[in-house]
């Protein structure tokens, strides 16, 4: 069967039984109208040659580079000029494995040269047969030129069957020498198109066509063409001539109703040619960058880093970001001059979908339109890839243009796990369309744990072609304000050089330090308010082996956790330590009230380790063992009960499992536990207390939370959960105040409840209310089964976090309080929480 569905064989015309009309076969736009069959007197197609073309040169080999695309570009202009005014271009290609690429990357030079220009592909009779859609849509079909029919009608058939193998998925048009006679039925019907010289009676045959017939049956002498309505007309050839005939009596066609097969390929060739024409029209481009990332952890309402950045980007050149401002929690820095922060970015894959290269990462198919005059094509990799994307392109079938990607990678191997992006699409200037905006949401892999992240980037105020761009860039690049190049790796410092020029970073910034000054407020410490310097150090990607590690010393505690993604085959490891030196009294609830008898001191220290695995779709698993060392001693002197027998100081080991699902702002946790406590007994003489069960207790809980940004700048944040467990005392209970308690309820003093079981909902704001203040609001209720006596207990309490400009030395100021509004035990509710101010260098 030829391209056009013929239902004849090489032989004469099939006995006219039963009879089933099929459609023209071939992937076609269902807006494309099909060139009629016969055309009479068309000049031949012009010859672009490639036979001998450097394909190194002519397509990048790293496609994500501008540099090397423009490039290409560029020396493809030679090459194609000269072709403009052509109506019609035959691409002549080499063997061999770049001839598909070649191909690909010369139809998308003409069409953005001249969009209505046909285009062939030469026949070579040596070629192995092009299967690839991506190559069919590319072109309008093969061209068989005189020099490949030769003069004997004889073998035109079988020329056509050959060049027809080497590449099926579009017709091939014949420029014949001569009138084919009685023969233009039969090539007809193999699936040809032809192009007549004019006078003979196939030529007048084509003055009788009407248009739209291009539906073809035919043998030797007999045609008979239908077009999409249903209509069919017949021409027999008889004493020289073609002539009107009527259809058989006998004929029967049964029509065949089914979804005309989308052109995926040519879609995705305009889709080339228009990008191809907006980086030529784009000589110069500046904008504003906003890039705003929002960190949301597994409890609270998360934090936010922001940058405004002067985008500068030059054709055959690596895009330039001017740092203009740096925002933490939704406000301006005080930082100055070049202060360079990490920067964290998933791996970049090897090629981006639509994007040519010397072997097609991506195979394409149809997703359907969307609404009328759109179409998504889904793409995903040729070949397993981590680092190849899966995802959509909403695309306007007339201009070829994208107007919003939808893509995703999981399975990551470095910090950022997984993402999913959304790529918005605009028209920045007249004929210049762009992302102008990219939605991201990340999971990283952290030293606690999994998170999810948020990042938003937007363009705007775009300037095009602007006669002022090289004095801006050479103003930014002399300026001593921070600046980073945009390169196929990710971004990279571009870092002031002592004699005023600017050196790119051969590696990504991935380390910080920063001083804190901490004044911590909490009346269930001893004391109740301190004073804390710290010292932070942080680096994700240590030894230049994507090791993560932070670092806290703060004098009375201090912490350091590692991680390293896929530190163990495919699971991620990760290791922590803490202790705190300040003494802390813990005071039993008795009937319900804070009692201000029996206080105990205790001094901790910990080590875990846990190991990690992705499962794919925003799930991920994990495990760990801690081992904690609590050091019992007698409490703050007001508390003290005499003869009160201390707990067993000693090790506790604790071993937990737990899952996850992340996903676009939503998280879903859940964990059980089991440990092991030194066992023994405390208390007084007239009520001794003993360890339950031996030491052995068990830990289980869940909880749902959402972060979500309402409008940009405002989050909402909400948060449900469930903590348990079975075999607690006073000293491993569940608490609800205090930074280091199970569950933190604002307002709520440390150590001052002992739960066995704690439901909790927190619902929260932050609100940018200006450029030097921004203010996070959160009502946080929780219910607590004593251990007491089993009841269960309301705790309510009001967080007020306000972030500030940082002043003289310091880059941020917060202060972060928590007020108890609320509670069914007495004298637990307190004004608590700490003022920081950070120094970031």
């Amino acid at each position: 069967m030829g391209p056009c569905g013929s239902l004849h064989g090489s032989g004469g015309l099939v006995p006219r039984l039963p009879l089933i009309l099929m459609p023209a076969f071939g992937l076609v736009l269902v807006a494309q109208v099909p060139p009629a069959p016969l055309r009479v007197d068309e000049a031949l197609p012009v010859d672009l040659d490639l036979r001998a073309a450097d394909p190194a040169a002519l397509i990048p080999r790293d496609n994500r580079d501008g540099t090397l695309v423009e490039a290409a570009r560029l020396r493809w202009g030679p090459l194609i000029t000269p072709l403009r005014d052509a109506p019609s271009v035959r691409i002549r290609l080499p063997l061999g494995e770049t001839r598909i690429p070649l191909l690909l990357a010369a139809a998308q030079a003409l069409r953005a040269q001249a969009p209505n220009q046909r285009l062939y592909v030469a026949f070579d009779a040596e070629a192995a047969p092009t299967l690839e859609e991506a190559a069919w849509g590319a072109v309008d079909g093969g061209a068989l030129i005189p020099a490949d029919l030769g003069l004997d009608p004889a073998v035109w058939r079988r020329r056509l069957a050959r060049a027809q193998e080497t590449f099926p998925g579009r017709p091939w048009t014949l420029w014949l020498p001569k009138d084919p006679g009685a023969q233009a039925s039969a090539l007809l019907g193999d699936g040809g198109r032809l192009v007549l010289p004019p006078g003979g009676p196939a030529a007048g045959l084509a003055g009788q066509v009407p248009p739209g017939y291009v539906e073809v049956e035919g043998g030797v002498g007999d045609l008979t063409l239908r077009n999409r309505a249903g209509a069919s007309r017949r021409w027999t050839f008889a004493e020289g001539a073609w002539a009107p005939a009527p259809l058989p009596g006998d004929r029967v066609e049964v029509a065949i109703t089914t979804a005309a097969a989308y052109d995926v390929g040519a879609l995705l060739a305009k889709v080339r040619a228009a990008q191809l024409r907006t980086r030529a029209a784009a000589r110069t481009l500046q904008a504003k960058a906003d890039l705003d990332l929002h960190l949301q952890g597994d409890r609270g309402p998360g934090g936010d880093l922001g940058f405004t950045f002067s985008y500068f980007e030059r054709a055959g050149e690596w895009p330039e970001l001017l740092q203009k401002e740096v925002r933490f929690n939704g406000v301006k820095a005080n930082l100055t001059g070049e202060v360079q922060l990490p920067l964290i970015e998933s791996r970049q894959s090897v090629s981006l979908p639509v994007a040519l290269s010397l072997a097609e990462k991506y195979r394409y198919r149809d997703g359907g339109a969307p609404v009328p005059g759109r179409r998504l094509l889904r793409f995903e990799p040729v070949s397993p890839d981590p680092l190849a994307y899966t995802g959509e392109l909403e695309v306007d079938e007339a201009s070829g243009r994208v107007l919003r990607e939808r893509r995703e990678r999981t399975d990551l191997p470095g910090t950022v796990k997984s993402e999913r992006e959304i790529l918005t699409y605009g028209e920045v200037a007249p004929g210049v369309w762009r992302p102008v905006a990219i939605r991201t949401f990340e999971r990283w892999v952290t030293t606690g744990g999994v998170m999810q992240v948020q990042r938003r980037l937007t363009y705007r105020d775009f300037s095009l072609n602007s006669d002022h761009f090289l004095a801006d860039l050479a103003g930014a690049r002399a300026s001593s304000a921070t600046m980073l190049k945009v390169t196929p790796e990710g971004a990279r410092y571009f870092t002031r050089q002592g004699d005023g020029s600017r050196k790119i970073e051969a590696e990504a910034k991935s380390s910080g330090r920063a001083l804190a000054g901490v004044v911590l407020v909490d009346p269930g410490l001893t004391p109740p308010v301190a004073a804390l310097p710290g010292l932070v150090y942080f680096d994700y990607n240590a030894l230049g082996r994507g090791i993560q590690v932070n670092a806290l010393t703060a004098g009375v505690f201090n912490t350091a956790s590692a991680a390293i993604p896929r530190g163990l085959g495919s699971l991620d490891v990760s290791a922590d330590a803490s202790a705190l030196l300040l003494k802390t009294t813990e005071r039993p609830v008795q009937d319900g009230k804070l009692a201000d008898a029996d206080g105990v001191g205790r001094r901790f220290g910990k080590v875990g380790l846990g190991l990690g695995r992705d499962l794919g779709l925003g799930f991920r698993i994990e495990g760990r063992t801690d081992l904690e060392y609590d050091a019992y001693s007698e409490g703050a002197t007001q508390y003290r009960t005499p003869g009160f027998v201390l707990p067993p100081s000693g090790l506790t080991r604790l071993g937990t499992l737990q899952g996850s699902w992340l996903f676009r702002g939503f998280q879903a946790r859940g964990f059980y536990g089991w440990g092991k406590r030194p066992e023994g007994t405390y208390g007084t003489l007239s009520d001794p207390q003993s360890v339950p069960e031996g030491g052995d207790f068990r830990r289980w809980g869940g909880s749902l939370g959402l972060d979500r940004e309402v409008q940009p700048g405002l989050w909402f944040h909400g948060e449900a959960g469930w903590v348990g467990g079975h075999a607690f005392d006073r000293f491993n209970a569940l608490d609800v105040g205090g930074l280091g308690s199970a569950v933190h309820i604002a307002g709520i003093r440390s150590n001052a409840v002992s739960a066995d079981q704690v439901a909790y909902a927190k619902t929260g704001l932050a609100i940018p209310t200006g450029p030097n203040l921004r203010l996070t609001v959160s009502l946080e209720h929780a219910e607590v089964r004593s251990l007491d006596n089993g009841r269960t207990y309301g705790l309510s309490g009001l967080g007020c976090t306000g972030d500030l400009p940082g002043f003289w030395w310091f880059t941020a100021v917060r202060v972060d309080l928590g007020v108890g509004v609320q509670s069914d035990i007495a004298g637990v509710t307190c004004l608590s929480g700490y003022v920081a101010l950070l120094r970031v260098f």
